[in-house]
């Protein structure tokens, strides 16, 4: 099996440009994408997370990129999801035998005094652990190694989130189209979760809506629509892990003119963040720029223009947004998210989002929906 996303050669880059010995993954989004083990909690099967407090994984890195994983004993199928050498996966059955296991290679591989770089959200067992048996040892914080070797995506990661969004879009039409006077968020949230389903995907990473001035992140209150308010989705499909992240509206009567303006304003703010993105443009330059474009339409309103990377995660890192940009420049075959929003009085936030793929000139969109809000 070949790899999804990682590169063997991209992290020895990486570890050799951090002065790393050994990197360890954790996390169930680092585990799985440096091994392919279906670790996640979206995973058509996620016994591993599940019991994850009882056998836990993790996959460790060595200089020259080779891995290893831990994983719980009685799961028989790495051969069938990993690529890694069967040699270097080691079975537990305990919590202390993971450590164990940790701490015997670390032993072998003469690493005890070398710099070992763990995840932040290590479980402190598991750090603490590594500062006990190894004092001469310098354990370092080491999400930004993981992050730098995912913010580049492969041609196969790019077909999974095009996928994923395709998938997601697919939901959001079907909801656009049930939605009618009186039909209850419950009921289009149900129409989301089958249509994904249906699509032969792994799940949802989220199903954001809301109805008018409904709260976004907490629906499925029983909310039925009513004339003249913006019903608004904002779906994130996962397509064999790699999640998508796309944002449209229909309202059923008139949409109001504040917010019919303020899509309109925020169409043309993301364009003209998708129109400035190239290669070695720095985020901060665009953010700023596209800040002074919006104040030339606008001057009303709280507003976000914000462009986070998408793959495994639906916000993996923001590599622009209102309160910092990330100090490197746009690459090839980034994947982001762009999402522009605008405060209307009794409808909440309006604009829209979409994914893009950044190429050698500029940038690809991979979802399709027409923009605008529907109007039945």
């Amino acid at each position: 099996m070949e790899p999804i996303g990682y590169r063997k050669d991209k992290a020895k880059e990486v570890l050799e440009k951090r002065n790393l010995d050994l990197l360890i993954a954790s996390s169930p989004v680092n585990v799985f994408y440096t091994t392919g083990l279906p670790v996640t909690h979206v995973a058509p099967n996620p016994i591993l997370y599940v019991l994850k407090n009882q056998y836990p994984f993790l996959s460790m890195i060595k200089k020259d990129g080779e891995e290893s994983a831990i994983v719980w004993s009685l799961y028989d199928s790495v051969e069938e999801f990993s690529w890694i050498d069967p040699s270097e996966v080691f079975r537990i059955g305990s919590v202390e035998a993971c450590i164990k296991t940790l701490v015997k290679k670390i032993k072998e591989w003469n690493l005890e005094d070398k710099t070992l770089g763990v995840e932040s959200l290590m479980p402190r067992y598991q750090s603490e652990a590594l500062k006990s048996k190894f004092p001469d040892a310098k354990i370092i914080d080491a999400d930004d190694a993981f992050l730098d070797m995912r913010l580049i995506k492969t041609e196969e990661e790019i077909r999974r989130i095009k996928k994923s969004t395709e998938v997601a879009e697919k939901a959001i039409k079907a909801c656009i189209d049930a939605t009618e006077l009186d039909v209850k968020d419950t009921e289009l949230l149900k129409i989301a979760r089958k249509t994904i389903v249906d699509e032969g995907a792994w799940g949802w990473d989220h199903l954001t809506m809301n109805i008018g001035p409904s709260d976004p992140e907490a629906p499925g209150l029983g909310i039925p629509v009513t004339p003249n308010d913006i019903v608004r989705f904002d779906f994130g499909a996962v397509w064999e892990g790699y999640i998508s992240d796309v944002s449209r509206g229909v309202v059923i009567g008139e949409e109001p003119k504040k917010a019919q303006d303020a899509l309109e304003y925020m169409i043309q703010v993301q364009d003209f963040c998708v129109e400035n993105i190239k290669p070695g443009v720095m985020p901060k330059v665009l953010a700023e720029d596209a800040q002074k474009y919006l104040k030339n339409l606008t001057k009303r309103g709280f507003y976000l223009i914000t462009g986070h990377h998408i793959g495994l995660e639906c916000e993996e890192a923001h590599m622009f947004g209102p309160v910092s940009s990330m100090d490197i420049p746009f690459e090839k075959n980034m994947v982001l998210d762009i999402e522009v929003w605008l405060n209307v009085r009794g409808q909440g936030l309006v604009g829209v989002e979409d994914c893009y793929r950044v190429t050698d000139i500029g940038c690809e969109r991979l979802s399709s929906l027409d923009k605008p809000t529907v109007v039945k």
